[in-house]
């Protein structure tokens, strides 16, 4: 089983906020080629410091996916309002290992 780790960027809170997906086969099967991710979870409580929001990947969500394979891509924040729950879908393609 998969799991992706990603970062929001709360524009309200000026707060970063590590997120992560499992693999999640679409209804009726998954197509070969196209992998699907529903988030999870978030760490509620942000970090000021996207430094320290990276380094808890490591020290506490790392940790508790220790049964997953784990992507991460972190490059690039996920920007969310701030408001209602950051709930999402990532798909990613064949090329995705």
């Amino acid at each position: 089983m998969k799991a992706l780790i990603m970062m929001l960027f709360n524009l309200k809170e000026q707060t970063y906020h590590p997120i992560y997906y499992f693999e999640h086969p679409f209804p009726g099967g998954n197509p070969e080629d196209i992998f699907r991710f529903k988030s999870k979870g978030h760490r509620t409580i942000g970090f000021k410091v996207r430094q320290d929001a990276l380094e808890s990947i490591e020290t506490e969500l790392v940790q508790r996916l220790i049964d997953y394979k784990i992507y991460k891509e972190l490059d690039e924040d996920l920007i969310w309002e701030g408001d209602d729950i950051p709930a999402d879908i990532q798909l990613r393609g064949s090329d995705f290992k």
